[in-house]
């Protein structure tokens, strides 16, 4: 066998009878002394071969196991990083294309229109991928949101700054932009109403509660994802969740309808005065259909923007 310093055990013994032959050892106790001397030594210098033998086999061993990349840490052995092999984790909330693309919003959308987007989604995703991939681009919108507020890049809506507050008025209405389709079709509704009543021979009121309804069914749906039903079999609750929400949407856009009627209605007296002439759109005829048309903008406004 070799001591792994690439020399057999008896060439190493060949050497030392060798080395005795050209040194011979004198008889008597100062010979036996020599030999054991010598006989040390040996084994010695073939405990140090060995020991070297070995130090360079593992230095060749952790030299071509080593890797800069693929998945190896620096200095990691080939064996070890086998059956051990480091798995690099993507950044959470990080996909592979825009997050913002992911979930089909624009990036200066409020955490309202990103939230109804991911639940829109998220149930329409088929697979686990597409649903590991939504959730990602959820995340990563939302913490690079939370980033920015903590460092001052972005603003905070008065109603999270202000959550412990009580509002002195909890019915009023509030900010809420609808998509842009969704105001061109409420614009749509308005100009129909409006042509209709122009175009009517009856009264032009009849085209103007019409529109006025669809209206009111849109803001319905619309605060639907904002107020919806409880989740139970109660039909009382339920009843009372869609009750609520039906006067939330009826009180924004009939009041608005109100609140721009009454305005034009008064108009004619508070010219007059201050002795202003009064346009024609004002007088006769033209008067009930102004308050309608103003009042019926007021309700387009109030489904568009507000909730």
């Amino acid at each position: 066998p070799r001591d792994g310093g690439g020399e057999t055990r008896e060439v190493l013994a060949a050497k030392s009878a060798a080395r005795s032959e050209e040194h011979p050892v004198p008889e008597g106790r100062g010979g036996r002394d020599i030999k054991r001397v010598q006989r040390a030594g040996d084994q010695s210098a073939m405990k140090a071969a060995r020991t070297q033998a070995r130090s360079r086999a593992s230095a060749r061993t952790n030299a071509g196991a080593r890797v800069a990349a693929g998945g190896l840490r620096l200095g990691r052995p080939l064996a070890e990083a086998r059956r051990h092999p480091r798995i690099i984790p993507r950044a959470a909330g990080n996909p592979a294309g825009d997050p913002y693309g992911v979930l089909g919003v624009a990036p200066g959308a409020d955490s309202e229109a990103i939230n109804r987007a991911y639940k829109s989604k998220m149930s329409a995703a088929s697979s686990d991928d597409e649903k590991k991939e939504i959730e990602s681009a959820h995340t990563s919108i939302m913490m690079s949101s939370l980033t920015a507020r903590l460092g001052g890049a972005s603003s905070v809506a008065k109603e999270i700054r202000y959550a412990d507050r009580t509002p002195i008025f909890l019915w009023r209405p509030r900010v809420h932009l609808c998509e842009q389709k969704d105001i061109l079709i409420n614009g749509g509704i308005w100009a129909f109403a409006i042509y209709w009543a122009n175009k009517s021979t009856y009264s032009p009121w009849q085209p103007l509660m019409m529109g006025f309804a669809v209206l009111f069914i849109r803001m319905n749906y619309k605060l639907m994802p904002l107020m919806p039903r409880p989740a139970t079999d109660d039909r009382k609750e339920i009843r009372q969740a869609d009750t609520k929400r039906l006067g939330r949407a009826f009180g924004v856009v009939g009041g608005l309808f109100a609140l721009f009627a009454g305005i034009i209605s008064t108009l004619p007296s508070v010219l007059m005065a201050l002795k202003i002439t009064v346009p024609l759109w004002l007088l006769g005829s033209l008067y009930e259909f102004s308050v309608g048309v103003a009042g019926l903008l007021g309700s387009m406004i109030g489904a568009s923007f507000l909730r």
